[in-house]
């Protein structure tokens, strides 16, 4: 006799593989509640093997460090903020065709990582070195090294980069091209997919000028950048759509990122008193509405006062899955979380004098991204 419907289990009759690959597709928050449907539901979510299968959270950033007084003088570290033991991600880059210390990591983007690799030999007097881009997965040691674009040997442009897992396996390379003034003329733009550069002109205007050390966020397929003019410039990844987001701020310093809610964020001092950190969540993207979030001053964060942005402190990024916010500050470079709803300060760890930018944050990705790319 066939059972009532009102007593059927319909996931009871799928195997782990169409579990996995059901639960692989939702938010690291959502997996950790499933966690508590059943035991075999926990079980499932913490075998080894699957788990490398399921969305990861934020576990660590890269940074380098300088010190003249070994060889090679610059370094690169992986800090572990999971509380969990030592790193298990070792940022030697020995994957690569060239030596680590030619490695020179740019930006990361859900869990891959884009370098500048050095190619071997003598510098080539004041101008950069040559050099060839490179995207790497640090959890599986996987890479590609992109094709040669328009840059001139000796010239280094600003790049970013663009990867999203749930929307495709391909990423893009942004990289913008300037004039002589440094104001942005066009950008070129790598597709994993093509296989291929594509520069397109530029439609923001003439005077726009990049804060080139200032985090960059790929959000729906867009991504934004911080200007020096008080706004943020958006472009697709074909270049087709060009657009530019006033920011509810005139003070000198303001960066972005992106909430654990999938919208973009600015972070920027009060223009009534500097000694308040504000943090606005773009509602709108048509409208260009910010909505007041959060406000906290600096002395509570780091028990100083007057800390100027850059020399005294950076913010790093915004955890993916809650209201947490990562910070760098002081001589030693102490890394800090900041959590708004508790509004508690929690000290992580120095990372030392010697350390510098950018420090990139990491979540792992164990999908075979880049595998079909080498």
């Amino acid at each position: 006799m066939e059972e009532p419907p009102g007593k059927r289990n319909p996931p009871a009759s799928l195997t782990d593989e169409l579990l996995v690959e059901i639960l692989r597709r939702v938010p690291v928050r959502s997996l950790c509640r499933f966690k508590c449907v059943s035991r075999s539901w926990r079980y499932l979510i913490s075998d080894p093997v699957h788990r490398k299968k399921l969305p990861q959270t934020l576990v660590g950033f890269f940074y380098h460090s300088w010190n003249l007084e070994r060889c090679p003088a610059r370094a690169h570290h992986f800090t572990n903020i999971t509380g969990k033991g030592a790193p298990f991600i070792f940022p030697d880059f020995s994957f690569f065709p060239v030596p680590s210390d030619h490695v020179r990591p740019l930006d990361s983007c859900n869990g891959l990582l884009l370098c500048r690799c050095l190619e071997p030999g003598p510098d080539e007097g004041d101008g950069y070195p040559p050099f060839h881009y490179a995207v790497c997965n640090p959890a599986t040691k996987k890479w590609v090294m992109l094709p040669d674009g328009s840059w001139a040997s000796g010239e280094a442009r600003t790049a970013r980069l663009g990867f999203d897992p749930v929307v495709s396996s391909h990423f893009h390379v942004v990289e913008y091209v300037v004039d002589d003034g440094d104001c942005v003329i066009g950008v070129e733009i790598y597709s994993s997919k093509t296989g291929a550069w594509s520069f397109m002109e530029s439609e923001w205007g003439n005077d726009v000028m990049l804060d080139d050390e200032a985090r960059s966020v790929f959000l729906n397929g867009f991504m934004h950048m911080v200007t020096y003019a008080a706004g943020i410039v958006v472009v697709d990844m074909e270049g087709k759509t060009w657009r530019s987001i006033p920011v509810p701020s005139e003070c000198d310093f303001g960066c972005i990122h992106q909430s654990h809610q999938g919208r973009l964020c600015f972070l920027n001092n009060d223009d009534v008193d500097a000694s308040k950190l504000l943090i606005w969540i773009l509602e709108d993207h048509g409208t260009h509405e910010w909505t007041l979030k959060h406000s906290v001053r600096k002395f509570f964060l780091f028990r100083r006062k007057n800390l100027a942005y850059d020399m005294g402190y950076r913010v790093i990024t915004f955890h993916p899955e809650c209201n947490l916010i990562y910070f760098v500050y002081g001589w030693d470079r102490t890394l800090m979380a900041y959590e708004m709803d508790r509004k508690e300060v929690r000290v992580i760890r120095n990372l030392g004098h010697e350390s510098s930018d950018p420090y990139l944050p990491f979540v792992p990705l164990f999908s075979e991204a880049l595998a079909d790319e080498q």
